[in-house]
């Protein structure tokens, strides 16, 4: 699936530390090692193909997975063409599309592969095709994709289960399960808040919570977000509610402690004067979540020097020495004075939310279906014509360029074998795809991966009967989606048809759950069956690994041997120090990044747009150029990648800050200010306290901590209390929200529509960074005013192919964009590849002239070959 997705901008790269498979890149008489060993960054751990969220995560799963259709770079106005047919890794042999200006509609024809194979040998038909689709559009999936924003023929009717259904009624339908999913958080909410009010100590321990849930009589709100019948709604399923909040944020807590020992081992929390106050670990956690207060020397003429910490200020925790004591100290805490935090504001709360809301929007759906009967089974314009009368007859599908002599005509497939294949092997199985009008994204969002039912969708209620409407999937249905598509096993282990498949350390052919990806290694071995996919060979490399390491040790694992592959930053050491390797057997690539560097901030941290704008006049972006090699980065002014044919032409203001509205103000501290009484708030504001993120492990190497850290001297001067921290947990932060502001990247999609990280009707996460949670509900007039321009201009823009047009609109949509000061555009880079050509044959690499934006040296690994 083509998607544009969050991905962190600082590199965590690898290095093999846990076996020893390999000599250095020098001795180029070594023995072929055991395995290709290729640079991730820090990975999550989710590889399910459908809820993937991280571009690390999502490129292990891609190793184990083929889409419906790929890309082309073809360079020139053209430049990223739809890739099919038996030479791509894909589902679709053929393929076309045609307007009908009768019915104002766009038909997409796809021709499915014969014969595909998934890796444990049960072949890819159209029952897996369309199981994809549909869990992708089912109404209560809540991954990242947004091919439900394609207005394809019928999917609004069979989301709302309202045939007379409008574009507006699944908005509708959305909005009341968010508030539903909102009276059943604020339930407990509410509950927490009247006992600690009833409370002498302003406290309620987990006991007295219990038996205040069990005698609590249950809002008609609550009952009506968790159930068809309210009338069965018990306080037992309350207190489950509270129970499942606790489990989860005490893992949070638990993922926290972890990242807080990376975060904060470098100066200025490395000096002596922290140590005599606590053990080392427990005091980067009980810092990390702000129970403790450090004090700074002060600087002459006023401020504090943050780069030198003289002690500790506050409680003493002197008696919390282990992980266990310092993890139960919080979450008690917590829990007993500020559950209404955690469930309205921690990455928990959002979490358990998004569960709540997915739930009642089940709920709603079914109130008004009798025995589970569907009124309107099946998706109208998503049709599987082997399964219609056309079986058995033949289309002609238009060649390219219209060309006539290119036309293909191909026979719809008669029939079916019980596993779903094509009876006859010269008939082929063929989807057809209806959208109303024109959509320029809409091919793209077509090129979902097809990873397996039997394998995915294991323990659904509704079985794979194409003729009967049912495709596997358990319509709106929340457990389905958590307990049969996210079991364990599917998170853990993917699976499909791609070039390789899981294993782990002894190379099994069934590893354990927990064998896959343990110790920061990844374990592939080649998919046996990936020759049925098109006119090529299995991989040429049997065993393939991917390793987490810090980034500073990157360029050093390459050169001892540790890796075969990275991707590090273009900095002027890194690049040096790769140079200065290529004599032995080291060699580099680079080439522009489709994705941009930003700065964002949330929304509903930060309330007050003025706050918000201050904050980003105080950055001063050039900043961040320093970090990479000369003309390795660029500026930017709009929030688009550069590559894309849509950037707008017009440069920045002449100003190192941004300029909004009617701003005239020729310094930063004269910009700040202005915002600052625009806000209504002046030094020392408790509104002006608040940490600036860093993305990884590490403060100084990443490109916008010189920005974060001039930025946070100069607004500290005015009287805010600003702290830049790194955190290895951002990424999945800022998914849910919880972070306030934060230094990260984007990896851009091959379309430039903006509508799964900005439309307010977005579900993806992307868009709980922003804070449109928040804004939706309680953002000032001009606030909603702008979210609704910015949605109607991406609306727009998806109305026409006129590139010319659309980039018109973008750069409208964009400046909405800047207005409610959500995103600083950073700078563009270039991406550095680097590989040790004594393990990895040179010829079976693209050389720098076959580089382009929209491809990495590894996106044919099959055919990557061991030197000689």
């Amino acid at each position: 699936m083509k998607k544009r997705i969050l991905c962190l901008i600082l590199c965590l790269l690898m290095c093999l530390g846990t076996v020893s498979l390999f000599s250095s890149c020098g001795d180029k008489g070594t023995e072929k090692p055991d395995a290709l060993v290729i640079m991730t960054e820090q990975l999550d751990g989710l590889f399910n193909p459908f809820f993937s969220t991280s571009g690390a995560d999502g490129t292990i799963v891609a190793m184990t997975q083929i889409g419906m259709l790929t890309s082309k770079y073809v360079g020139g106005e053209e430049g990223v063409i739809v890739g099919y047919g038996d030479d791509e890794a894909v589902v679709v042999k053929d393929y076309d599309e045609s307007y009908d200006q009768a019915t104002d509609t766009t038909t997409y024809r796809f021709v499915l592969k014969n014969g595909i194979l998934f890796s444990d040998g049960n072949p890819l038909t159209m029952e897996d095709v369309l199981f994809n689709y549909y869990v992708y559009l089912d109404p209560v999936y809540t991954g990242s994709s947004t091919i439900y924003s394609t207005d394809i023929v019928g999917l609004n009717a069979y989301r709302t289960q309202q045939e007379s259904a409008t574009e507006d009624s699944d908005d509708g339908i959305a909005g009341i399960a968010a508030t539903r999913g909102e009276n059943r958080r604020n339930e407990l909410v509410s509950l927490f808040l009247a006992k600690k009010e009833e409370s002498p100590l302003s406290t309620v321990s987990r006991a007295e919570m219990n038996t205040a849930i069990l005698a609590h009589s249950l809002s008609s709100g609550y009952k009506q977000a968790v159930s068809t019948n309210p009338s069965e709604v018990t306080n037992q399923q309350l207190l489950d509610d509270y129970n499942k909040a606790l489990q989860l944020f005490r893992e949070e807590l638990e993922r926290d402690y972890a990242s807080a020992q990376e975060s904060f081992t470098e100066a200025p929390y490395n000096q002596a004067s922290i140590d005599s106050y606590f053990d080392r670990e427990v005091f980067c956690f009980l810092y990390y979540e702000g129970y403790i207060t450090l004090r700074y020397a002060e600087k002459e003429g006023g401020g504090y020097d943050r780069g030198t910490i003289l002690g500790v200020d506050g409680s003493d925790f002197s008696h919390i020495t282990t992980k266990d004591a310092a993890i139960d100290y919080v979450f008690n805490d917590k829990i007993a004075t500020a559950l209404d935090e955690v469930l309205m504001y921690w990455a928990s709360g959002s979490d358990l939310l998004t569960d709540f809301t997915a739930k009642a929007k089940e709920v709603f759906l079914h109130e008004n279906t009798e025995d589970g009967e569907l009124v309107v089974p099946n998706i109208s314009g998503i049709v599987s014509l082997g399964h219609t009368d056309m079986a058995g007859t033949t289309i002609t599908l238009r060649g390219d360029d219209n060309d006539a002599s290119n036309d293909k005509t191909y026979t719809i497939a008669s029939g079916h074998n019980t596993n779903g294949t094509v009876t006859n092997e010269n008939e082929y199985d063929v989807l057809q795809i209806t959208i109303n009008g024109v959509d320029p994204k809409a091919i793209w969002n077509f090129a979902i991966t097809i990873a397996p039912q039997h394998y995915y969708g294991e323990g659904a209620e509704t079985p794979v009967s194409i003729e009967n409407n049912q495709f596997g999937v358990d319509f709106a249905s929340f457990d389905f989606m958590t307990g049969v598509v996210q079991q364990t096993r599917n998170i853990r282990l993917p699976m499909g048809a791609g070039a390789y498949k899981v294993t782990n350390v002894s190379n099994s052919d069934n590893p354990g759950e927990t064998e896959f990806y343990t110790n920061n290694v990844v374990y592939f071995k080649r998919n046996t069956n990936f020759e049925t996919v098109g006119n090529f060979e299995n991989a040429k490399i049997e065993k393939v690994r991917y390793q987490v390491v810090s980034s500073s040790n990157a360029v050093d694992a390459l050169a001892n041997g540790s890796v075969h592959y990275i991707s590090p930053s273009m900095t002027n050491k890194n690049y040096t120090d790769l140079e200065n390797l290529s004599d032995k057997g080291i060699v580099t690539l680079d080439d522009w990044q489709l994705g941009y560097g930003y700065i964002g901030i949330n929304a509903a941290k930060v309330n007050d747009v003025n706050i918000r704008k201050a904050i980003m006049h105080a950055m001063d972006t050039s900043l961040a150029l320093d970090y990479y090699r000369s003309g390795a980065a660029e500026q930017i002014y709009w929030p688009m990648s550069k590559v894309s044919w849509a950037y707008p032409d017009t440069n920045g203001n002449g100003k190192a800050y941004p300029v909004f509205g009617d701003f005239v103000e020729s310094t930063q501290i004269a910009a700040i200010q202005r915002c600052m009484s625009d806000a209504g708030v002046a030094a020392g504001d408790s509104s002006l306290k608040m940490k600036f993120t860093i993305a990884g492990s590490n403060l100084q190497d990443h490109p916008t901590y010189k920005v974060f850290r001039d930025a946070a001297d100069l607004l500290n001067s005015l009287g805010w209390d600003v702290e830049v921290v790194c955190d290895t947990q951002a990424l999945t932060k800022i998914n849910t929200g919880a972070l306030t502001v934060w230094a990260a990247a984007w990896s851009s999609a091959l379309d430039p529509d903006l509508y799964q990280v900005y439309h307010m009707d977005s579900t993806a996460t992307s868009t709980l960074a922003w804070g449109y949670n928040y804004l939706k509900v309680s953002g000032t007039d001009d606030e909603i005013a702008d979210l609704e321009e910015l949605s109607e201009y991406i609306d727009q823009a998806r109305e026409t192919t006129d590139k010319t047009e659309r980039t018109r609109i973008y750069k409208l949509a964009m400046e909405k964009i800047l207005d409610l000061a959500i995103e600083l555009p950073v700078y563009q880079r270039k991406v550095l590849y680097a590989y040790n050509s004594n393990v990895i044959s040179q010829d079976s690499m693209p050389s720098a002239s076959e580089l382009n934006p929209y491809s990495t040296p590894l996106d044919r690994i099959w055919e990557l070959e061991f030197a000689q």
